[in-house]
């Protein structure tokens, strides 16, 4: 539906937040496709968060929040509703031992080797970064993080993860807002999942609070590196990608079971699978999330004939649904579309 003016006047009016209309998400998104939302709001602080969370629980707008754009697909037709974009006072972290990093300096505290050390994180923080940090501060457990493109609160919602570790095994707590405001939830008290956490419906991460261990540096960095350089030769580079695009069947991985599907390479329009890793798709400039989609259907149907298995997207979609969306899920019969 429409953004009834009334609400688009109530949201301009909150301090702490920016009105875009109709504003292009491509550019908010890595893999660079799709069109635009009804509008979007930048928001500085959690007061504002709040007022936003209130105003929208009273209307009938759908709204979604955007992270780092990494795992997320936009369909060509854009958003019909509200997209919340988390900014300033959520790019923070508290509780290095080393803390010159990441927009702030102070002194450096001394921690023991192995000691558990509480690090809080804003929901706006890049996780990539946030590994580097760590590392160079002598800390261990976020060294799988070092090439994932996501935000911290994005990478919590779906419980990002790499080489066999995830963020639910380094996180202590999650604060979110909601209507009702601020509150911090125990990790325990959370469902996690595979690329998943079901987190109270309604509310947006806002931090996060990671244990992580104190050790040597240069082992730490040398363990973060070496993670990198297989990053690079197993994956594509410089390209424009969300990521991976279905998550790994149980006991299987997905890039395995789409390269002997014979996928690498193959094009539709702008889009292509890539030829380094199978799981991964790349517009090679001028794609749309069509091509994208229709990709990702040939991809699913490839697998279901040559192993049976049925493939789950890990991306996100806004604004559409998947090709295979329909009552009669059959990953062989299913016509590409965005929606």
């Amino acid at each position: 539906m429409p953004i009834p003016v009334s609400l688009a006047r109530e949201l301009r009016s909150i301090d702490g937040v920016r009105v875009w209309q109709d504003a292009p998400l491509a550019p908010f998104t890595t893999i660079a496709t799709g069109g635009k939302a009804d509008l979007l709001l930048t928001v500085t602080t959690s007061p504002a968060l709040v007022m936003v969370l209130r105003a929208l629980e009273g209307s009938d707008v759908s709204w979604v929040c955007l992270g780092a754009g990494s795992n997320l697909l936009v369909a060509d037709r854009g958003y019909a509703g509200v997209v919340i974009k988390l900014d300033d006072d959520f790019h923070y972290v508290e509780g290095l031992p080393r803390e010159e990093t990441l927009g702030g300096t102070s002194a450096a505290r001394s921690v023991g080797t192995g000691a558990a050390v509480t690090v809080t994180v804003g929901a706006g923080a890049f996780l990539a970064r946030l590994a580097a940090v760590a590392a160079e501060s002598g800390l261990s457990g976020l060294e799988f993080a070092c090439g994932i493109p996501g935000s911290v609160g994005g990478g919590t919602t779906m419980n990002a993860g790499a080489h066999g570790w995830s963020l639910s095994d380094v996180v202590a707590a999650v604060e979110v807002a909601s209507p009702a405001g601020m509150e911090w939830i125990a990790a325990a008290g959370l469902e996690w999942g595979y690329r998943s956490c079901r987190l109270p419906e309604g509310t947006v991460v806002t931090a996060v609070r990671l244990v992580l261990r104190s050790g040597d540096p240069t082992a730490i960095l040398d363990h973060h590196r070496s993670l990198l350089r297989t990053r690079r030769t197993t994956q594509p580079r410089g390209v424009r990608t969300f990521g991976s695009a279905f998550k790994n069947p149980p006991g299987e991985a997905a890039g395995r079971l789409l390269e002997a599907a014979g996928v690498k390479g193959v094009r539709r329009g702008g889009a292509e699978v890539s030829s380094v890793h199978a799981n991964f798709l790349m517009n090679l400039g001028d794609a749309t999330t069509a091509d994208v989609l229709a990709l990702m259907s040939l991809m699913r149907q490839g697998v279901h004939r040559t192993s049976g298995i049925v493939l789950e997207p890990e991306v996100r979609l806004i604004g559409g649904s998947f090709p295979w969306e329909t009552d009669r899920d059959d990953p062989q019969e299913s016509p590409p579309t965005d929606g």
